[in-house]
């Protein structure tokens, strides 16, 4: 199933703050991209929480992260590859394979 992604000013500020918190913390070559499912609760809080749950799993030797932050589901994906924009976020209504299908298609074939 293609995921329903989110465009609603919640989402695209929560997409936006993480962004810009992260784009110097971000290696070249590595791109972050990370997954939230709708509704968004307590967005301001949860973009600072993610900002930080980011900046540790870059600074860690895994790749992958599943977590339920302020009742959000979260889910984070570190790729290492080339030309990439180094901060990707998707805010999307939850249906089943749609996180999989998001992290698996953003950045296109390899």
């Amino acid at each position: 199933m293609t995921p329903r992604l989110r465009f609603d000013k919640v989402a695209q500020r929560l997409v936006a703050d993480v962004q810009a918190a992260l784009r110097k913390d971000v290696p070249p070559g590595t791109t972050v991209i990370f997954t939230c499912a709708a509704p968004i609760r307590l967005a301001s809080k949860t973009a600072v929480a993610l900002q930080d749950a980011i900046r540790t799993l870059l600074a860690s030797q895994q790749h992958d992260l599943d977590k339920t932050i302020n009742g959000n589901k979260i889910h984070v994906r570190i790729v290492r590859k080339a030309h990439t924009p180094n901060v990707l976020g998707f805010v999307y209504t939850p249906a089943p394979g749609a996180v999989k299908a998001l992290l698996d298609s953003a950045l296109g074939p390899a």
